[in-house]
């Protein structure tokens, strides 16, 4: 049965029970991809699914992984509550328990029922040693494939590109060669000792994914988050951009102090975020600018905003280097550029506002190891955000 709620919209924290770890080894970063993008994670076996009033809530011997807002995919369920099935959001957690909404109806589910935090839709269609190649499977998805390679400590290599055959060929690689060779540097964790876990944040509609890492360890132990991110941008045309995907991240090895605002980078073009072609579909690769589409309520001013009570967010736009008007924005993601914020939300945090919408806060700087004058990202843990 499909949810009576959008369910589009997958997000997962590292501080959830049984959630996987992210890591400098080397295939750290792919394990933990292939859990979010692909095949889910955290499966239990319910002790008991019981439907009442509109609710379902099952049972589980330990606490689940599930929190809030959390994208479940239920499966096993027989007989007349088979439509229970499928993905839901979690609309409640308890001790060993968690909650649903449902249209079925009230009864006791049968069958060996079992619930894991859902996958965020894509494919794995190539791989190898410490390599894969993922590919969105939504059906309106752009297409484009992100090549990781997670063969050597500290940080993995992503490109993008338009077609692959196998897991080392394809064409319409972005970043080019030419600009990035090897592909962006997507950081892992500069803990000399190798075991230290990095905290990480989550979010995918499953046409665009964004991983948050806090990976710096040896620098300052820096709050600073690296935004990592995949897929199909919001395209301001009205007929459509099959080449606003993007992939942003760090253009150098020293990730850790190239800063991790790789969706906002300083106004500046040619830098840590790539499509594979500019807006007209024409040419190769294309390094643009992201920027937040506001600066107003900037680093000196207080917050709250004491006009309106509210910390102020703004979208991230992105345009090309042939172009000085906005190509297309980044789905589900909002940006604060004021310091301040940092007083006043933790990382990770959820945010949820009147109208039933929610946030993950996130803290990112020009620099990923620094502690304080950092800007805030919010993740939209609710969608849909198309």
């Amino acid at each position: 049965m499909t949810s009576p709620v959008d369910t589009s919209v997958k997000w997962a924290r590292s501080s959830m029970p049984g959630a996987p770890t992210l890591t400098r080894a080397a295939g750290s970063l792919i394990a933990l991809l292939d859990a979010l993008l692909v095949n889910g994670w955290g499966q239990q076996t319910a002790s008991s699914v019981v439907v009442a009033g509109g609710v379902a809530t099952a049972t589980f011997p330990t606490d689940h992984a599930a929190a809030k807002h959390a994208v479940v995919l239920v499966e096993g369920v027989t007989g007349t509550l088979a439509a229970l099935n499928g993905e839901q959001k979690v609309t409640a957690v308890a001790p060993n328990v968690i909650k649903w909404a449902t249209a079925a109806a009230d009864g006791t589910a049968t069958g060996t029922i079992t619930v894991k935090m859902a996958p965020a839709g894509f494919n794995k269609p190539f791989s190898g040693t410490n390599l894969a190649a993922y590919k969105s499977a939504h059906p309106a998805a752009h297409g484009q494939y992100l090549r990781v390679a997670d063969t050597t400590v500290e940080s993995a290599r992503a490109v993008g590109y338009e077609t692959m055959t196998a897991i080392s060929t394809g064409t319409g690689l972005f970043p080019s060669a030419a600009q990035v060779n090897g592909g962006a540097y997507w950081g892992k964790s500069d803990a000399t000792s190798g075991t230290t876990p990095s905290p990480w944040l989550f979010a995918s509609d499953g046409r665009i994914f964004y991983l948050m890492v806090q990976g710096c360890f040896e620098s300052n132990a820096g709050l600073g988050h690296a935004i990592l991110a995949f897929g199909d941008l919001l395209p301001e045309s009205p007929a459509g951009d099959p080449f606003a995907t993007v992939l942003a991240g760090s253009p150098d090895s020293g990730w850790n102090a190239v800063g991790g605002n790789y969706v906002i980078d300083y106004g500046a073009v040619n830098y840590a975020v790539a499509t594979p072609r500019i807006f007209l579909g024409t040419g190769t690769s294309s390094r643009g600018c992201a920027s937040s589409e506001s600066r107003f309520g900037a680093s000196s001013d207080p917050l709250p905003n004491p006009i309106t009570g509210a910390i102020p967010l703004s979208r991230i736009g992105y345009k090309d280097t042939v172009s000085g008007f906005q190509r297309a924005t980044f789905p589900g993601l909002l940006y604060c550029i004021n310091q301040k914020a940092e007083a006043l939300l933790t990382n990770h945090q959820i945010v949820e506002l009147p109208g039933g919408k929610a946030y993950a806060a996130s803290f990112h700087g020009n620099q990923v190891y620094v502690s304080s004058m950092l800007n805030l990202a919010m993740l939209d843990i609710i969608g849909p955000w198309r």
